[in-house]
């Protein structure tokens, strides 16, 4: 029984032993692998270029020019910085700034300067609308003056017509008190030579009793024709009011 346990108990230590030694190996064989790789890789990489690789070599002699032109970089941001602090410095530009102190953008410029563009249009505009106004007004007022004018030159001749009307009605109320006094026989025989207008207005005025007589002392035609336009005028409105007034 005692035995069998130290049996067990050397083939445990054995067992352990193994394990043991299988551990520390096991990174040993990993660093190898890893060394191995590197070095399978790095061959690789020189037979590609050995090779020719036109990718490789052009890349290769990309990455050298960038490196050689390295050193110029710093001129050139010089030669860019320059003009950019004349244009902070305000030499060349003016810097346009709001109220708040911030600068316009490039396109910001454009639309200000497009709307002050637009405002002197609508100025100019508006100046053309004022003196073109002031010409229509000027019209007015000389149209008014002759307005004025004409009225002045109607209410004269108006004037002149009531001077003309009141002498030619005083005229004909003489003629009418003269043809009424005279004989049917003398006034039918002047009426006979008389032009039918003024015929028509002297019996108008006269009275039927003293116009009847002369009219059958007239000759038939001329009679007929007088009649006539009496009986015309007579049917015109209002023709027979003032007929009536007239002879009142």
């Amino acid at each position: 029984m005692k035995q069998n346990k130290d049996t067990a108990a050397k083939h445990n230590e054995k067992t352990k032993k193994t394990r043991s030694a299988k551990f520390r190996l096991l990174p040993l064989v990993i660093f190898f692998c890893v060394l191995m790789l590197s070095v399978r890789v790095g061959v690789v990489w020189r037979s590609i270029v050995v090779s020719g690789a036109p990718e490789v070599r052009e890349s290769a002699l990309s990455v050298t020019a960038v490196q050689a032109q390295a050193p110029a970089a710093p001129a050139a941001s010089e030669s860019l910085s320059a003009p950019l602090k004349e244009f902070q410095s305000g030499e060349k530009t003016v810097d346009m700034k709001d109220k708040n102190g911030k600068s316009f953008s490039q396109s910001e410029l454009e639309i200000l300067q497009k709307l002050a563009q637009r405002r002197e249009e609508l100025d100019i505009r508006e100046r053309s609308i004022e003196q073109k106004a002031g010409v229509l007004k000027a019209a007015e007022a000389q149209l008014d003056v002759k307005i004025a004018k004409l009225k002045e030159l109607e209410a004269a001749i108006k004037d002149l017509i009531g001077v003309y009307d009141e002498k030619e009605k005083a005229r004909l109320t003489n003629l009418v008190k003269i043809y009424s006094t005279m004989k049917p026989k003398e006034a039918a025989r002047l009426f006979n030579d008389m032009e039918m207008p003024l015929l028509v207005r002297v019996f108008e005025q006269m009275k039927e009793s003293k116009s009847a007589p002369i009219l059958a002392l007239m000759d038939l035609s001329k009679a007929s024709a007088l009649t006539a336009e009496l009986a015309n005028k007579k049917k015109l409105p209002g023709y027979e009011d003032a007929d009536t007034e007239e002879k009142k």
